[in-house]
């Protein structure tokens, strides 16, 4: 009898010790894999940060852009990461890769003291081909020149058989046309789209809409606006103007401006705006560059 309980004895204690070697197992296990998480979520900041950071100078160069991303990765990350850039071939998107050897405290009694944990992130910088809040004045694509002023609207005998700039936006007539100039077209407008013009010279309409605007930042210039200050318009760029009354036009593009003032008086009245380099949110693709651009994480 006592050799039986002896043996149960005995049975117990190994049986308890494989349990609470199990249990420490999944215990250090836990531990590694939680270090390796918080590894890994430090590097997928750190690549996208470097991605949307060196993505803004692609536009710039190949080499600069890579150059600002590796730069930020490497402030941001510990001694011992490696940080691996590459761009596309037609310089639109960066792709941003971190990598980093983690230490591992508990997996070292199965014969592993380290593992590799990285994280890639990719980032596009390309033209705006959709966007919404886009004002209801148009300019004919041409070579724009940064902080220079351009006309949005025309006054009365410089326009093309009747119109002068205006687009007739979601509906016709004035009160359509203040609103939008006002607040900006609700829907979306894209590139190769075709939408009317608003025949007119639509006087009082541009000007109550242009001052509304101008009124709400009226300290606010070229050098000191605020990218969110409703001085900063949306304008589509049209192919053709040359048009005769209400008549489809096609938007190639979008520009952006610093909205300077409204001028002229009765059928001479005129929009005067300064070309800016934006950027926005909105859809992206390909196309001419007219200075509306968006960046954002693909990956």
């Amino acid at each position: 009898m006592m050799k039986l309980l002896r043996e149960q004895k005995g049975s117990v204690a190994v049986l308890t010790a494989l349990v609470v070697t199990a249990l420490l197992g999944c215990a250090a296990l836990a531990i590694d894999i939680g270090n390796l998480y918080l590894n890994k979520t430090q590097l997928v900041t750190i690549a996208d940060a470097a991605a949307l950071a060196g993505a803004r100078d692609l536009p710039v160069g190949t080499s600069e852009a890579q150059a600002v991303a590796d730069v930020y990765a490497q402030k941001n990350s510990q001694i011992g990461d490696i940080v691996q850039t590459a761009v596309n071939l037609d310089n639109t998107i960066l792709t941003v890769t971190v990598k980093r050897t983690v230490p591992l405290s508990f997996a070292k009694v199965f014969s592993k003291s380290f593992s590799d944990v990285s994280a890639t992130a990719q980032a596009s910088n390309r033209v705006v081909t959709g966007v919404s809040g886009a004002v209801p004045f148009s300019v004919e694509k041409q070579d724009f020149i940064f902080n220079t002023p351009y006309i949005l609207k025309d006054g009365g005998g410089d326009g093309s058989d009747g119109n002068y700039g205006g687009l007739g936006l979601g509906g016709t007539g004035a009160k359509v046309y203040n609103y939008n100039i006002q607040y900006g077209y609700d829907d979306k407008l894209t590139v190769g789209q075709w939408v009317d013009t608003e025949p007119g010279t639509m006087s009082g309409p541009t000007s109550d809409g242009v001052l509304f605007r101008i009124n709400l930042d009226p300290d606010a210039t070229f050098e000191t606006v605020a990218p969110d200050s409703p001085r900063i318009i949306i304008v589509p760029i049209i192919d053709d103007l040359d048009v005769s009354g209400r008549a489809p036009v096609q938007i190639v593009g979008f520009g952006a401006f610093f909205l300077e003032s409204v001028g002229g008086s009765g059928n001479q009245n005129y929009v005067t705006g300064r070309f800016m380099r934006m950027y926005i949110a909105g859809e992206q693709g390909s196309g001419t560059d007219y200075g509306v651009r968006n960046i954002r994480l693909i990956h």
